[in-house]
């Protein structure tokens, strides 16, 4: 642990995203006199800091309780985030204040106490409503992948000439071979792959005795 007089960055980025000394000293576990002390020091040296943390967003009023209470509700009932073209009532609303809730996430002008609640009554609120449609797209062709499997006892193929179907499902392993590869693959879909579909990456010449055909 730095001393008291060293250099403390973390300090000073929780300072500059409109967070108190007194939360600051209480996340650090340090003395609120001490991170006082610090803070003084740094705005002395650095103007900017105080003006980053005047401008930070301040803490969540009554109206955005409010709507990010409506929201976990319409969650809660619906068991899915508002959309975009929804019918429900106060749906595109809802919409429009969480996508609002994003973007400022993504500008850093959220504030640490929206983004701490947000999470805590929301659970995953950062994923898009595009994200999502894709990981179901993309659980659903594991499924496929499952299936097929199952049935053949092989993976899919396209060569020799197969089904459109089988075809369609070895491309997409490879697919997901290439982003591996390059890193470029979830770490949640990478782990899905090993747990569903063992030796789904191995060469043709390795799967002669397992029983199971790599494209």
């Amino acid at each position: 642990m730095q001393g008291d007089d060293g250099p403390h960055p973390e300090w000073d980025q929780l300072y500059a995203a409109g967070v108190p000394a007194t939360r600051i000293a209480e996340l650090a576990g340090a003395k609120v006199p001490t991170v006082k002390r610090h803070l003084e020091r740094r705005r002395a040296l650095d103007p900017e800091l105080a003006a980053k943390h005047n401008a930070a967003p301040r803490k969540p009023g009554r109206q955005w309780h409010r709507r990010l209470l409506e929201l976990r509700d319409f969650i809660t009932t619906h068991a899915r985030y508002p959309a975009i073209h929804g019918q429900e009532t106060g749906e595109t609303s809802l919409y429009g204040w969480l996508r609002a809730q994003r973007h400022a996430l993504v500008t850093q002008t959220l504030g640490w106490e929206r983004a701490r609640e947000l999470g805590e009554l929301l659970g995953d609120w950062v994923t898009t409503d595009l994200e999502r449609e894709q990981d179901t797209q993309w659980r659903q062709r594991l499924a496929d992948v499952i299936a097929f499997v199952a049935g053949q006892g092989r993976l899919p193929r396209h060569r020799p000439v197969t089904t459109q179907a089988e075809s369609s499902l070895s491309i997409w392993l490879q697919t997901q071979n290439n982003h591996a590869h390059h890193m470029r693959l979830a770490q949640w879909r990478l782990e899905a792959l090993e747990e569903a579909v063992p030796g789904w990456r191995k060469p043709r010449h390795r799967q002669q005795n397992t029983g199971i055909d790599t494209p």
